[in-house]
């Protein structure tokens, strides 16, 4: 962007060294081949020009044709700057003062290339010749050169920024209006053109010239730019104009689509489109560009700030994203859906894709946090992640987030693989409510009621997404409850006590202790055992279950019933999560053989040893056989 403005004040250099050549007694009417030669030495870089008219005056008139100056060896293509067409008028006595004054500048068929090369060597500083060149006339320390322009027309012109790593971006230049009354008075600047094939429109409005020769000051800027649905407001100072360096200024975008930012980033056939509104404060100096106190929305989700530094990567290395995000609502339904759509169900809903490169570029380091999370038909609050990516990984280093009245918090990692991507987790939930999740998982009324904490272990293999883990991961938990409440009334049928014959049971027994060790496998799993310990009596049992049947069964029986009339004969629940069946357990081999599993007097794996929820099930109990 700043480069157009030094685009002109080069190619008038060039023009000044054409007329040095002239004053200096070499009145040929095609100076071209000595002009060529004069700036060859000068800049150190091989130059030719086509042709090179001058007309004396008070304004001197300059034509000058087919000008091509060269690259750095180790440049991406043969020049640096090509030229097709230049026309100016230079103010002959503003070239022995220093400050070379232009007017009707027109540049036609202009090409030019800035890079940096694999080993960061930037092509556009030049040789200690360059600065005892006539094009670059001495001046006070702490000054740069830089012609005044009183107006200047560019057209049909191009300028290339290529990255060390090798990206291009194309700033096409259709049509280019500076315009100053003088050095002291404010640069104008109008553009009609594109970036990478896109088209933009964009006004500047800039301190005057005199401003920008002071090197090292800010120089103030207020840029507007328009692409489609996409503007773009960038009101601040630079220190580096030509190199668009030093930036402070505040930033405001807003898109209704993100079509024209997905376009500008070489992704013009991307299916997203997401309305995108960012206004905050915005830093470049060297290698590090820096977004800060940033508020705004994407989609439906409201930022509340943003703090996100890009560096540009050294010598062989990618670049680097930092930060942070916040929201007060993440809406991933409308961010990786459809805004009209209502939320689905997890199977057929919006999902997430799980896909870790070997060779990412850039690396990535980044929290982000919500208020309120919409996942399909999920809710979460107060939500934190931190996710860092390297190669073939990516780190979950924290997720911590409140669903359903528990707390839960996790860490893991993604690994990339042949066939897809390894994944292993490790969550704990506290504090969760029976009743909240049973009403979740679609269960019918339970007789057992309070606060759950859960600890999970949990990996897959070859995955693509994250509802596709959800299914088909392998997982290992605990589930514990120090208090809570059992129904009296199952108590009477897990005893199978005759006196519930003659009266009904009401109320509930006061649970001391729920343990229970879980193994689950691509969606099918058994609880072995599930120990309950009550007032009332105690309970060994062991569930089966299948989630995407949505079916369980569950053998229990009582141990140390209460009551002379207690039995404790085996009780059978099984069937759809929203509509189980109750009855006598078969008194068979297959029957012993669950209640002999239930009855193992160590069942928690070796790395939940450590969960404390529910310890005091974990002995005592034994199922009479």
């Amino acid at each position: 962007m700043p480069r157009w403005v030094w685009l002109a004040g080069s190619v008038l250099a060039v023009s000044a060294v054409a007329i040095g050549v002239l004053l200096a007694g070499l009145p040929h009417y095609n100076l071209a081949h000595i002009a060529s030669d004069k700036i060859s030495a000068s800049l150190g870089r091989k130059t030719q020009i086509g042709a090179l008219h001058v007309r004396f005056g008070r304004w001197v008139t300059v034509d000058l044709d087919n000008l091509h100056l060269a690259n750095i060896p180790q440049g991406s293509r043969a020049d640096m700057i090509s030229l097709k067409h230049l026309h100016a008028q230079i103010l002959l006595s503003s070239l022995f003062n220093g400050q070379m004054q232009a007017r009707d500048v027109k540049i036609d068929g202009f090409s030019g290339l800035f890079e940096r090369t694999p080993t960061r060597e930037p092509n556009w500083r030049f040789g200690k010749k360059a600065s005892s060149a006539p094009a670059k006339p001495k001046e006070p320390s702490g000054k740069i050169w830089f012609p005044g322009l009183r107006d200047a027309a560019i057209t049909d012109s191009e300028v290339i920024y290529r990255s060390a790593h090798g990206h291009s971006y194309v700033t096409g230049l259709k049509a280019v209006a500076l315009h100053s009354t003088s050095d002291t008075a404010p640069l104008v600047m109008n553009v009609n053109g594109a970036y990478n094939g896109t088209p933009v429109t964009f006004q500047a409005n800039m301190q005057p010239i005199d401003v920008l020769r002071q090197a090292g000051k800010p120089y103030g800027t207020d840029i507007h730019a328009a692409s489609g649905d996409l503007s773009l407001h960038l009101n601040g100072t630079m220190t580096d104009l030509f190199d668009f360096d030093g930036i402070d200024a505040k930033l405001d975008l807003q898109t209704a689509t993100s079509r024209p930012i997905m376009a500008f980033a070489g992704k013009a056939d991307s299916k997203i489109t997401q309305p995108v509104t960012l206004s905050g404060h915005f830093t470049h100096k060297g290698d590090v560009w820096h977004l800060d106190h940033t508020t705004g929305s994407l989609n439906e989700s409201p930022i509340s700030t943003a703090d996100v530094t890009f560096t540009e990567g050294a010598k062989g290395q990618p670049d680097k994203v930092a930060g942070s995000m916040a929201f007060s609502r993440l809406n991933l339904n409308a961010l990786l859906g459809s805004p009209s759509e209502k939320p689905k169900t997890s199977t057929s809903g919006i999902d997430v894709p799980l896909l870790v490169p070997l060779h990412p570029d850039p690396l990535i380091n980044v929290t982000f946090a919500a208020d309120t999370v919409l996942y399909n038909k999920l809710v979460f609050n107060q939500a934190q992640i931190s996710v860092s990516q390297m190669p073939g990984r990516v780190d979950v280093s924290s997720m911590k987030m409140n669903w359903l009245g528990a707390s839960i918090q996790a860490s893991g990692h993604l690994l990339a693989g042949q066939k897809g991507t390894r994944v292993q987790a490790t969550v704990n939930v506290d504090n969760g409510d029976i009743d909240q999740f049973r009403k979740q998982a679609g269960f019918s009324p339970f007789p057992v009621g309070g606060k759950l904490n859960i600890r999970v272990l949990t990996h897959a293999d070859n995955i693509q997404t994250l509802n596709e883990a959800s299914r088909q991961a392998n997982v290992t938990a605990a589930v514990g409850m120090n208090t809570g409440t059992i129904s009296r009334e199952v108590m009477d049928i897990a005893t199978t006590d005759v006196g519930a014959l003659f009266r009904q049971s009401k109320g509930k027994a006061s649970v001391s202790c729920l343990l229970g060790a879980l193994k689950m496998q691509q969606g099918k799993g058994v609880v072995q055992p599930l120990r309950i310990k009550s007032d009332a009596g105690s309970i060994v049992g062991k569930a089966e279950f299948d989630l995407n049947k949505k079916a369980f069964e569950l053998v229990f029986a009582s141990n140390g019933a209460k009551g002379m009339l207690a039995m404790e004969i085996p009780v059978m629940v099984s069937g759809s999560f929203s509509n189980p069946h109750v009855g006598l357990a078969k008194w068979s081999d297959r029957g012993r053989e669950l209640l002999k599993e239930a009855d193992m007097a160590s069942f928690l794996p070796p790395e939940l040893k450590s969960f404390t929820a529910g310890s005091a099930c974990s002995h005592g109990m034994s199922v009479k056989q």
